[in-house]
């Protein structure tokens, strides 16, 4: 859209509103079954969300929120605007639709634009209860909304690329797949630039060597990976001499990326011979639906947002209260334009340290807001602990459910490391288990791997089965209590 990145703070302020207002009157309370009895019962009048000011009248949304529950696993489908083809006035960009009562009157290209933007194609999960997925679901009008955001994305990543940055580039798409969001922005972010790819699944997928050998193979002007895998597969390359004099720039996301990590990145990338290397990197979740980039320059500067897309509030994580610009508390993100699932003031649990900016990013010159890329977990006390782990937002308490209920298991403990202590390495996950005096000790090792890797979409780089004695051992190193059998040691 042009003028994305030029809109002046009163335009932005304008355009939120009335998209705000129309997105709940015409979308959001008509079709959305959760937010529509929200509001009856709270007594909130829809039409009386006029601006983003308005949206303090409303609670905020939590992860177990949209969670399913035991007697009611299709909860997150509450999330989901469902207007029903036949009983609704759909409004379309060309303008109102008549109200059918019979969908062959509507043609079979209304019926089709119609599905396109209303029916789920694509969820993706987030973490559940316990080690209950959450899916959230996209609509290829969702699909359409991330390649654009994947086009403003590219933009932003490659603020300081050469002139003839765009007339090259060839990416190499590292990003676990296909069930990861990451991977998601950057297929379409790819297609949305108009961007060769090769997309590779990541290290799992086809092995780090083929994944080296394609990198030396197509001449990559930009990759785009984990930043714990990137940092391990770029340091693998280097130590075995690689020719990577082609990469300009290398965009991470799916975990928090630190000033050492891009500097390390950098490094790497100069002795294999790459020329003033960009390292940046992007913010993304799965409720959001894309991703936001950080303009590349040495000291991060922020992610930059699409306002015409969301509306961001910072809020104070203990009161809920609404912080200004440049105060440090947690990011909430509401809807403006998404189908599928869409949620409202959704409090994603990231701690903005230094919050938001209004102001004119002094690299690029843009001026949409921009987000703090100092961002750290909020620590809260309920059924979810989430954290990341190999770029997959966790529930540290899925730990128990699955190892709990395995009658084969008396004692265990999981322990969270960074590979060779490196903060900006890649996870680490260790598993020790004491089996019962009856279990099944046989495969029992095996049996783990795949359960974590079935529930939690990634597998456990060592899995021990210990005596008692050294249970008790470990367990009481760390107190004994139930905080002890789950240690994160990353710094």
């Amino acid at each position: 859209m042009p003028g994305w990145d030029t809109w002046s703070a009163e335009e932005i302020s304008a355009m939120q509103d009335s998209a705000l207002n129309a997105f709940i009157n015409e979308r959001v309370y008509p079709f959305h079954p959760h937010y529509r009895r929200l509001f009856d019962e709270s007594g909130i009048d829809p039409a009386g969300v006029k601006s983003v000011a308005d949206l303090q009248k409303l609670p905020f949304t939590q992860k177990e929120d949209i969670a399913p529950y035991t007697d009611d696993p299709d909860h997150p489908r509450h999330f989901v605007l469902e207007p029903g083809f036949d009983k609704v006035k759909l409004h379309k960009s060309k303008g109102w639709v008549p109200q059918m009562t019979d969908t062959e009157a509507a043609g079979g290209a209304a019926e089709q634009d119609f599905r396109e933007e209303y029916q789920p194609v694509l969820p993706m999960f987030t973490t559940g209860r316990t080690a209950e997925p959450t899916p959230f679901f996209f609509t290829m009008y969702d699909l359409e909304r991330m390649k654009e955001a994947g086009r403003r994305l590219a933009s932003v990543v490659a603020s300081r690329a050469p002139e003839t940055y765009d007339r090259s580039v060839v990416a190499v798409n590292n990003f676990p797949g296909p069930s990861h969001l990451a991977y998601w922005v950057a297929l379409t972010g790819a297609e949305g630039a108009a961007i060769t790819t090769v997309n590779t699944g990541g290290g799992p997928v086809l092995g780090n060597e083929r994944i080296l050998n394609i990198i030396e193979r197509v001449r990559p002007t930009l990759f785009m990976g984990l930043p714990g895998y990137t940092y391990d597969l770029l340091r693998m390359a280097a130590a075995e001499g690689r020719d990577f004099s082609d990469l300009q720039i290398v965009a991470m996301g799916g975990d928090r990326i630190t000033q050492g990590a891009r500097e390390k990145i950098a490094a790497l990338l100069e002795e294999m011979g790459a020329v003033d290397p960009v390292v940046t990197g992007a913010y993304g979740c799965t409720e959001m639906k894309y991703a936001w980039g950080d303009c590349g320059y040495d000291e991060s500067r922020g992610y930059h947002t699409y306002p015409d897309m969301e509306i961001i509030e910072v809020v104070d994580p203990e009161s809920g209260k609404v912080l200004g610009e440049g105060e440090t508390g947690e990011l909430v993100v509401t809807n403006i334009d998404a189908r599928g699932s869409v949620v409202l003031r959704y409090r994603t649990g990231d701690i903005l340290v230094g919050g938001y900016s209004l102001g004119q990013c002094p690299c690029c010159g843009r001026t949409m807001p921009r987000i703090s890329s100092a961002i750290s977990r909020r620590a809260v006390a309920t059924e979810f602990a989430l954290t990341k782990i190999k770029g997959n937002l966790v529930n540290l308490n899925a730990f128990a459910s699955i190892l709990n209920q395995n009658v084969d298991i008396l004692e265990w403990q999981v322990e969270l490391r960074k590979r060779n202590d490196d903060p900006d390495d890649i996870d680490e996950v260790s598993v020790f288990l004491c089996p019962t005096s009856v279990g099944e000790v046989a495969g029992l090792r095996e049996r783990i791997i795949d359960s974590v890797r079935t529930n939690l979409e990634f597998t456990p780089d060592k899995v021990v089965v210990t005596s008692y004695e050294e249970m008790a051992e470990r367990l009481a190193r760390e107190g004994g209590t139930k905080s002890a059998q789950i240690l994160d040691l990353r710094s």
